[in-house]
């Protein structure tokens, strides 16, 4: 694959896609409006928008997904370990109410 500083080729490639007849409209008079013209610069502004947008919102996605997978690992290891932390909150009772009748 070349790479696009090469200097041997275009930096660009032509791609062929078929679009509705109404968006093919819209294409031409925003191309006009924003881009004098050029269909294929607001189509690449376009894609890349889109894509960068899909990446952005990916990201925090996959996040929330690892999150709610740790969460539910430390919730798995609290219920584990929950009848050691029982037991040693009712020896913490015992040993206080040991102290409160020796005073």
């Amino acid at each position: 694959m070349r790479k696009p500083s090469d200097k041997q080729g275009p930096r660009y490639e032509r791609v062929i896609f078929s679009l509705p007849r109404a968006l093919a409209g819209e294409v031409r008079r925003y191309a006009d409006a924003v881009r004098n013209g050029n269909k294929s610069g607001l189509v690449a502004d376009a894609l890349r928008w889109y894509l960068d947008h899909t990446r952005k919102a990916r990201h925090p996605a996959k996040l929330r997904e690892s999150y709610a997978r740790a969460a539910e690992r430390g919730r798995q290891i609290s219920r584990e370990w929950q009848h050691i932390d029982d037991e040693i909150w009712a020896k913490l009772d015992e040993l206080e109410a040991q102290q409160t009748k020796a005073r």
